[in-house]
């Protein structure tokens, strides 16, 4: 014997459900739920799933037991803390408005940095990073930070941090640098706290040094937002290649020698 009927009857009266809102609920006819009550007829084993899942029970509780008006309480009130844990407690949002200063716009940055209104305009992207110092977003412009096609790309977004004169930040040796100037905006790491040089990661560029009557701004580059997902080049490709021209450079070193006898 299904004890469905009796269950249906006591979750209505424990939900203050009436035949017709029960009905509504899992698309039924309103005379079925009555039909079930009865136990004149039964409901399809889909619907029993739905009531289930719905209410939270057990379909093998919701058949075989006759459930009392204490347990469904019991059952609401877990249900109600689940819901409760499920939609969580309100976090607050921690993220930044940032202007972004796109290739296109890097000219213009130049002449307008200073201006309010220029300012407020720039594009802006909401990012999950908050910080006591003025962020800003700057596309990178060349590669020369890329090595062995790591590093900054071209087109990548550089999330920085303002130096301020009266800011506790200040440049680090090693650091990457953003240096906007009169002429152009620089990117490279710094290479003593005496000088402003910026040295490029790929040794094919040559370093740039930034005189402080020239120099504008000054950012931290912080991190960097990238479509380029390059992998790393494996160590033992490295290791070939050094491989190689330690080779190279020691059968040349010989033929120096035995054009010398």
């Amino acid at each position: 014997m299904s004890f469905i009927g009796q269950n249906i009857k006591r979750i209505r009266a424990v939900r203050n459900l009436s035949q017709a809102k029960f009905a509504e609920l899992f698309n039924l006819a309103r005379p079925s739920v009555g039909a079930y009550e009865e136990g004149r007829s039964e409901p399809k084993i889909q619907t029993v799933i739905d009531i289930a899942h719905y209410f939270g029970l057990s379909i093998d509780v919701l058949l075989t037991k006759e459930l009392t008006v204490k347990e469904l309480y019991s059952f609401n009130l877990v249900n109600q803390k689940l819901d409760a844990l499920h939609q969580g407690v309100p976090v607050q949002k921690v993220t930044s408005s940032v202007s972004l200063v796109a290739q296109s716009q890097q000219l213009d940055y130049l002449v307008n940095y200073q201006k309010r209104d220029y300012l407020e305009g720039l594009p802006k992207c909401e990012l999950p990073y908050i910080s006591k110092h003025r962020l800003r977003l700057f596309e990178m412009i060349g590669d020369h930070m890329v090595v062995d096609q790591q590093g900054i790309h071209h087109g990548d977004y550089l999330l920085c941090e303002k130096f301020d004169n009266n800011s506790e930040l200040k440049p680090t040796v090693g650091e990457v640098l953003l240096a906007v100037t009169k002429d152009l905006i620089v990117v490279g790491r710094i290479e003593s706290e005496e000088s402003l040089v910026l040295i490029p990661d790929n040794t094919n560029f040559k370093p740039i040094t930034i005189v402080d009557d020239r120099l504008l701004e000054l950012w931290h580059v912080k991190s960097k937002l990238s479509q380029k997902l390059n992998s790393p080049q494996k160590m033992e490709v490295k290791v070939h290649s050094v491989e190689e021209q330690l080779k190279s450079l020691m059968q040349r070193m010989e033929n120096i020698e035995k054009n010398n006898q």
